[in-house]
């Protein structure tokens, strides 16, 4: 029906509106759609101040993931299977680090060596163009900015991006809605830092991860 703040929205399911949380502060402006179709996952109880999370909208006859927690479970499924590379060879890992004065997603130790990972979420998609962020992100600045340091002293770090939909050709940082982020992941990944994107498949009954696509950062807008 629409979206309240930053973290709610209504929902209608028959007769009744619905009071639901949104796990994504992201605009979403395309995908938030009046009438659009939508799934919830309920909650327990319907006497707290909302009945569930919306985790997926339909949108151009596809359902897009919206969920901005989902690429860390992904990711710590796809470490119970060996990693995804460039992180392959995983023995063990650590959860929400600190470095330096930030939190980093994960520390992963494989056979070649230690890394620092960020998981990021993105379902923007326009031509097969996957576009990240849509909103500014200081935060993710900062970080791509650690991630950058870390690599220039000797370490190994990566950004991965989960697209929740299976549309993109390729992930392109958008300089328009955030040229801090965007000159950040540029600088970062000129300084050594991997910068992967996977598309995925989704459906009410699964997730499930496909394959990996470009990810570009330069100002130029060419084709994917």
């Amino acid at each position: 029906m629409r979206r309240v703040n930053r973290f709610a929205a209504e929902v209608q399911v028959g007769s009744e509106v619905w009071p639901v949380h949104l796990p994504n502060s992201g605009r979403m402006t395309e995908l938030l759609v009046p009438g659009a179709a939508v799934r919830v996952a309920l909650s327990g109880t319907a006497s707290g101040t909302t009945r569930g999370r919306l985790l997926l909208i339909r949108h151009l006859g596809r359902w897009v993931g919206v969920d901005s927690h989902l690429p860390n479970r992904l990711w710590g499924l796809a470490l119970q299977q060996g990693g995804l590379p460039p992180v392959v060879g995983v023995r063990s890992w650590e959860r929400e680090v600190r470095v330096d004065g930030e939190r980093v997603d994960f520390r992963v130790h494989t056979r070649s060596g230690d890394w620092l990972v960020e998981t990021k979420s993105c379902n923007r998609v326009e031509a097969g163009v996957a576009l990240f962020p849509d909103a500014p992100t200081a935060r993710g600045a900062r970080h791509l900015r650690l991630l950058a340091d870390v690599v220039s002293r000797g370490g190994r770090a990566a950004v991965v991006w989960f697209v929740q939909r299976d549309d993109a050709r390729c992930l392109r940082v958008d300089w328009q809605a955030d040229p801090s982020f965007a000159e950040s992941a540029h600088r970062a990944r000129r300084r050594g830092v991997r910068l992967v994107a996977y598309r995925c498949a989704v459906s009410v009954a699964a997730v499930t991860v496909l394959g990996r696509v470009p990810v570009l950062t330069g100002k130029r807008h060419g084709s994917c």
